[in-house]
């Protein structure tokens, strides 16, 4: 429940400073009442969504009188500032609160994103800054079991755009008995506007008879979406999101709609759901198939701030929207609901394909940077070698080795990433890396198993949907290409 202050007793004015540069910056605040109640605060300048506010630098709270409790941050790369005072009859207070930058993403040219936002544009700028993500793609229409819903039309605002903070392409969502797909376009009555035209029980393929589909941008809402091996198929996915609006901290879905269910003796708790995207994850990678991982967070359409979930694209110092997704598309990435990671093998970042010439092996050193706040405290590293736990290494066990992580050794083809792994157990809290790519004698490597998991998900799909004759063609036109993958495997 919300309080509202019903009068006003005094006022506290809070300035909000970067401890470097001394000037005011954006940030996040949420604020409770001596009863432990979230305050709904009404002031100048400021937006509001759920229990927190976002004010840009300074902002005058005018209270009842009593305690008060506040949490203020400025995104992961920012120092989290807990706090707390009180406000008496008639006073007129002012302070400084001071937070620490600990890490420059951008600096390092690692540009945020989150592909999963639903707020009004003339807010999104403020929520942009405050959460320190760069780039939010601007919401049109959602088609939700056949049912259209579309965004307020908005006329562009004077300074929307700033050289860190861009409104990226239309989206729109396509939410049906697939499974949810996230199409993205400049063209408003392109693509996105044709999933309005659907009904429920279509087949998701539909919108691909659009005269403009090549020009569209597709990424699965979840990895679990019961079209995912027909989107795969039909090569029509840019990315899929490994970490989605399932997977909030403070309000878990625990389960998954319209999707493939997991096996709960294997993927049990509040973890299990981010834990079961990430598995379908990896077997697409043993697949041999080379597809970025992405995250979004579903703000505006749940309680959680924009950012909470994010990938961040290594653009360099050319950041626009084009250049965002070309990186996004080409796995320069890495996700995270938590703590940041930045990794470079070779002197390149995720995404790089390592060739090895036939009967020729070599040794992988990463480079790591690591950062994290107290919100999401790292417990330990993993490296993944085609989807198994190579090296465990603990912070402690790090810091003996100066940051030094251990020797990767490939003899033939596969894939690797790095994995940091918080101790919250509320949700799957982590960050990892998009996957390197090695190829021996330019041959990916194919996984019976992992092959074998997306025909036994078509088989599973087709029981599903029984009955429905346009879902059930969709689903024997797919067939063929996880047959032909089956044909192609190369290992276990």
């Amino acid at each position: 429940m919300t309080a509202i202050a019903a009068r006003v007793d005094g006022k506290l004015t809070l300035r909000v400073v970067d401890k470097q540069t001394g000037q005011p910056i954006p940030v996040r605040m949420e604020l409770r009442n001596g009863r432990g109640r979230p305050v709904r605060v009404r002031a100048k300048g400021i937006v509001s969504h759920a229990d927190y506010f976002v004010f840009d630098g300074q902002v005058t709270l005018e209270l009842r009188k009593g305690p008060y409790e506040f949490l203020i941050e400025a995104g992961p790369e920012y120092q989290t500032r807990p706090g707390h005072f009180k406000i008496k009859r008639h006073a007129e207070d002012s302070t400084e609160i001071v937070l620490q930058r600990r890490v420059n993403m951008q600096a390092e040219g690692w540009w945020a994103g989150d592909l999963d936002v639903r707020h009004r544009p003339q807010d999104l700028q403020l929520l942009m800054r405050a959460t320190r993500v760069n780039l939010v793609p601007t919401f049109v229409r959602e088609n939700v079991r056949g049912k259209c819903q579309q965004a307020k039309r908005t006329a562009k605002l004077p300074g929307q755009e700033l050289s860190e903070t861009i409104l990226g392409p239309n989206y729109a969502l396509d939410y049906r008995r697939g499974g949810g797909l996230l199409i993205f376009d400049e063209d408003v009555t392109g693509t996105p506007l044709k999933i309005c035209q659907l009904k429920h029980d279509a087949p998701s393929l539909a919108f691909s008879e659009t005269d403009n589909e090549p020009e569209a941008g597709f990424v699965a809402l979840t990895p679990f979406a019961w079209d995912l091996p027909l989107w795969i198929a039909a090569r029509k996915l840019d990315a899929v999101q490994v970490i989605h609006r399932h997977a909030l901290a403070d309000d878990v879905v625990d389960n998954e709609g319209w999707g493939r269910k997991r096996d709960r003796t294997f993927f049990p708790g509040k973890t299990g759901n981010g834990r079961w995207s990430e598995a379908i994850y990896h077997h697409l990678l043993n697949c041999g198939i080379r597809i970025p991982p992405a995250a979004g967070s579903g703000s505006g359409a749940n309680k959680s701030p924009i950012g909470t979930n994010r990938v961040y694209v290594q653009c360099g110092d050319d950041f626009s929207s084009e250049s965002w997704f070309d990186g996004l598309r080409a796995g320069r990435v890495m996700v995270t609901n938590g703590p940041l990671l930045r990794t470079k093998v070779s002197g390149h970042p995720p995404g790089h394909l390592f060739h090895l010439d036939t009967g020729e092996t070599r040794d992988f050193q990463i480079a790591l940077g690591l950062a994290f706040y107290e919100k999401a405290p790292v417990e330990y590293l993993e490296i993944l070698q085609n989807g198994r736990i190579i090296h465990e290494i603990r912070l402690a066990e790090l810091a003996e080795k100066q940051g030094r992580l251990p020797v990767l050794h490939f003899d033939s083809s596969g894939w690797f990433l790095i994995r940091a792994m918080t101790s919250t157990t509320k949700n799957y809290q982590y960050a990892t890396t998009g996957p390197y790519y090695v190829e021996s004698n330019y041959q990916p490597r194919i996984s019976r198993r992992s092959v074998q998991f997306f025909l036994d998900w078509l088989d599973a799909a087709a029981n599903e949907f029984a009955g429905n004759n346009a879902v059930l063609a969709d689903i024997n036109a797919a067939k063929p290409y996880w047959s032909d993958l089956m044909s192609k495997a190369n290992a276990d």
